[in-house]
């Protein structure tokens, strides 16, 4: 009994979140000046975080500790790197399987 309960509360809660949200989302578009100081507001956050972020990577810097830009940048060296060392394998081994071969079989394996 008391899940059902906790259930229909739960869907009433949820329909007037629904509702409220829909409601603020139609205030805010009728009301142009509350629009253009949102747009503000998020505007300045944006320049906020990217200098929040600058100021971290140079305190991240200052003791010595990479930034997520730093391992980023070391990931996809590392992943190049890797591809290189995967690429001369496939040389090697494609070299070593022509040894493998008499010099009467390479010329048969060729003509």
């Amino acid at each position: 009994m008391a899940r059902r309960e906790t259930e229909s509360l739960i869907d009433r809660l949820r329909q007037m979140s629904e509702e409220g949200l829909t409601s603020f989302l139609n205030e805010l578009k009728a009301n142009e000046a509350l629009g253009r100081r949102l747009k503000r507001v998020g505007e300045r956050l944006t320049a906020n975080k990217q200098t929040f972020d600058r100021n971290v990577e140079t305190v991240l810097d200052f003791v010595n500790l990479p930034s997520k830009r730093d391992v980023r940048e070391l990931r996809q060296r590392l992943d190049h790197l890797s591809g290189q060392i995967t690429s001369l394998n496939i040389k090697l081994d494609r070299m070593a399987a022509g040894q493998r071969r008499g010099p009467g079989e390479r010329r048969a394996a060729k003509g």
